[in-house]
């Protein structure tokens, strides 16, 4: 009988936030599945190994290019299935972790589609969403009362109109876009009702309080929260 796959979200850095699901079933696996992105440097392994013990545990690198080419994104994930079903078809369950949760921006979900495209098991395990992290280590609310809450990626090219739009905004993964968002901010004068943090939960983590301390050199793993009230420190 073929193999499951689990798609595991493991939080954004922090190893305490790791689900007791997400601990177990790390625990159980035949196969760990490692996002590996154009550098050395695996951080969803180096979170997960300060709980886990991955010694003994057979691992699978797969590769994420950081690249916005959808030939290149495409041939990688195609790959990523294949090396998975490989697994599964052996009869071992296969437990893909990725930063955050899976269902929100994660690469890790185009793999997971194919994999269930060609016919295998594969389940969605959430984890603490990185916003939800950043939120409470600036101590305030990500939305109250009757409140909307709008998440986007910071690249996107028209997320600018949304930040006219009543409610509380989240810009993830800014860094690309991080000097154009700052000043869409402060044409807006938003710039008191936004904090961002910056490797919330990893080492070398950074609160900027003032955004305009913030540099085009800030982390790939920075989010922006956007209150309708001013954020104070």
């Amino acid at each position: 009988m073929a193999g499951t796959l689990y798609s595991v979200g493991i939080g954004p850095g922090d190893p305490e936030l790791l689900t007791l699901k997400a601990t177990r079933l790390l625990r159980e696996a035949d196969v760990v599945a490692i996002p590996q992105g154009d550098n050395d440097v695996l951080t969803a392994k180096n979170i997960v190994s300060q709980v886990v013990d991955l010694t003994h545990k057979e691992q699978l690198l797969v590769y994420m290019p950081m690249t916005k080419d959808m030939n290149k994104m495409n041939a990688a994930h195609d790959k990523g299935a294949a090396d998975i079903i490989a697994y599964l078809e052996q009869g071992k369950n296969v437990v893909f972790i990725t930063l955050g949760d899976p269902t929100i921006y994660a690469t890790c979900i185009y793999v997971h589609y194919r994999v269930i495209a060609q016919g295998y098991k594969a389940e969605l395990v959430p984890g603490v969403p990185s916003f939800c992290a950043v939120a409470a280590r600036l101590n305030v609310a990500l939305c109250e009362r009757s409140e909307p809450l709008i998440i986007l990626p910071g690249s996107y090219k028209e997320s600018e109109q949304f930040l006219d739009q009543p409610g509380n905004k989240v810009l993830m993964k800014s860094a690309s876009q991080i000097a154009q968002v700052r000043d869409e901010l402060k044409k807006r004068n938003l710039l008191p009702n936004a904090a961002m943090v910056e490797r919330c939960g990893l080492p070398g983590e950074q609160v900027h309080w003032n955004l305009d301390d913030i540099s085009a050199q800030n982390s790939y793993f920075s989010i922006i929260l956007v209150k309708e009230k001013e954020i104070k420190q």
